[in-house]
């Protein structure tokens, strides 16, 4: 089985849904502690750029994105399942739901300027500056994270939780008896929240909820294995892509596979990373590379929040 290296950095909410994943299949995995801010330079030569956290590695395949990162593990690591049987459609959209607009309310309750002087006052006053002004660069061009004013997105956290904490009062997860990857979407939302000390109380009216997350915490983070930056690198370079048998389609005007394109997400952290069109499907895309120091590097993109273009 191939090796899985996590490129994260601790405080990254999208690592911690990975984390809990390996832990919740018992996997093996090495980890790549990452710059919270750029620059990340044994990084991007794999990833061509994107630079959104957190990134995993197959030897010469690059998966951006916990969606495409997420259904890897599903192939590669069937059991136990993250979308149980009958359950695919439904499980997949709680998760998008949570990764988009409970995202954006726990990023307006986290990073308001009285919690996120919590959270940054532990960087020291050189390195919080320089985070500000690195997630500044990040959302350039875009509308934003935090777009909701705090009084509101309390308003939307707490309805949120409160139909969770119903829903838990019927059922053990967030859809039916067994977890889901639901359950790890919602989970890492409410994880950041729980790390923050000046919102944090924010969960204490919900009962259920915070038992739940007892539960997702107890699955742990499997094993994990420390590796330096510059061995990942090495290892991209002296490995190939993996072999793949994927039918393209879902093409984009004017785009064939080989073609030169670039791909950019449609969200935030705007920037494109240019490569030869391997496949694309109405589900998830990948660019060949070549790279000085990476090699010949396969990066692999889902469809849905990322624009492909010719280049």
């Amino acid at each position: 089985m191939p090796e899985l290296i996590l490129h994260h950095y601790q405080g990254s909410l999208f690592s911690e849904k990975i984390r809990a994943i390996f832990g919740f299949k018992g996997v093996t995995w090495h980890s790549v502690e990452i710059s919270p801010i750029m620059p990340r330079p044994l990084l991007m030569p794999m990833t061509g750029g994107y630079r959104r956290t957190p990134v995993l590695q197959v030897g010469a395949d690059i998966f951006c994105d916990t969606h495409v990162i997420t259904e890897y593990l599903e192939d590669a690591h069937p059991q136990p399942p993250l979308h149980p049987d009958a359950l695919g459609w439904a499980v997949r959209a709680l998760a998008a739901q949570a990764d988009t607009h409970l995202f954006r309310v726990v990023v307006a309750l986290c990073f308001q300027p009285k919690a996120a002087a919590a959270t940054l006052g532990t960087l020291g006053e050189e390195l919080a500056n320089k985070f500000a002004a690195d997630r500044a660069e990040l959302v350039k061009g875009t509308q934003g994270l935090a777009t909701l004013p705090p009084d509101v997105a309390e308003v939307e956290f707490a309805d949120e939780l409160g139909r969770l904490e119903a829903q838990l009062a019927v059922t053990r997860w967030a859809v039916g008896g067994v977890p889901s990857l639901a359950d790890f979407a919602v989970y890492h939302c409410l994880w950041l929240v729980q790390h923050n000390p000046v919102v944090k109380d924010l969960l204490l009216p919900f009962a259920r909820v915070r038992e739940w997350m007892q539960r997702m915490a107890g699955f742990g983070h499997g094993v994990r294995r420390e590796l330096a930056a510059e061995d990942a690198l090495a290892m991209a370079r002296d490995a190939e892509p993996m072999p793949l048998q994927v039918q393209s389609g879902h093409l984009p005007e004017g785009v064939r596979p080989g073609a030169a394109v670039t791909v950019t997400p449609t969200d935030y952290g705007l920037i494109p990373v240019a490569g030869a069109l391997d496949y694309c499907t109405a589900h998830a895309c990948a660019v060949l590379r070549d790279d000085p120091e990476a090699g010949r590097v396969r990066v692999h993109f889902p469809r849905t929040g990322f624009r492909i273009d010719p280049a």
